[in-house]
């Protein structure tokens, strides 16, 4: 019995198998999309974060007011948030350059600890893959700092668009096993 036939019944598991490759065929189009425009996916992900910020400064200011309304230091939190939210949407171009900075920062920090994982891991079977995702983590980071800010448009929306179209491929196969699971817990 599989690990996830054991924790669920079969109409669960019906229900999961198919909400999971509706969800996976809807970021394989979304992702599709943004490989082909990446200049858009790009603009999508500064417009989300803006409003992410905005959502968040909301949040963080209730709460403030309910708790720490006279704190001046508890509410630079939520006043920086909505002054980044708002930015990022009345200036989305350097909002994207922006985001491109902060991508190619990540991906540094990938490929440092990728680096790590790879010598600790090393006397281990198929330990060179992490050099190999270290590398191509340096790679990336160093082409985006080298060809900032014009690239800028391309790299965040592509990297996005990768990102969930892979995610679509993962949720599409996890789907696809539920699936089986379910119809194998029907005999």
């Amino acid at each position: 019995m599989t690990t996830l036939s054991m924790f669920f019944d079969k109409e669960i598991l019906k229900k999961f198998s198919t909400l999971t490759i509706i969800s996976g065929i809807l970021m394989l189009i979304v992702g599709g999309i943004g490989i082909f425009a990446p200049g858009v996916m790009s603009l999508t992900v500064v417009f989300l974060l803006g409003w992410l910020f905005i959502t968040s400064a909301l949040i963080q200011g209730y709460v403030t007011y309910k708790t720490y309304r006279k704190s001046f230091s508890a509410w630079l939190k939520p006043v920086l948030s909505l002054v980044t939210g708002l930015l990022f949407l009345i200036f989305p171009i350097e909002g994207v350059a922006a985001a491109a900075i902060l991508l190619a920062a990540y991906l540094l920090i990938d490929a440092f600890s990728s680096f790590g994982f790879a010598m600790d891991y090393r006397p281990h079977k198929w330990w060179w893959l992490s050099i190999v995702n270290a590398l191509l983590s340096l790679a990336l980071a160093i082409l985006i700092l080298v060809t900032w800010p014009i690239s800028s448009f391309l790299w965040v929306g592509l990297y996005a668009a990768i990102s969930l179209f892979f995610d679509g491929v993962v949720l599409l196969g996890i789907g696809i096993g539920a699936k089986k699971m379910a119809k194998e817990n029907n005999q």
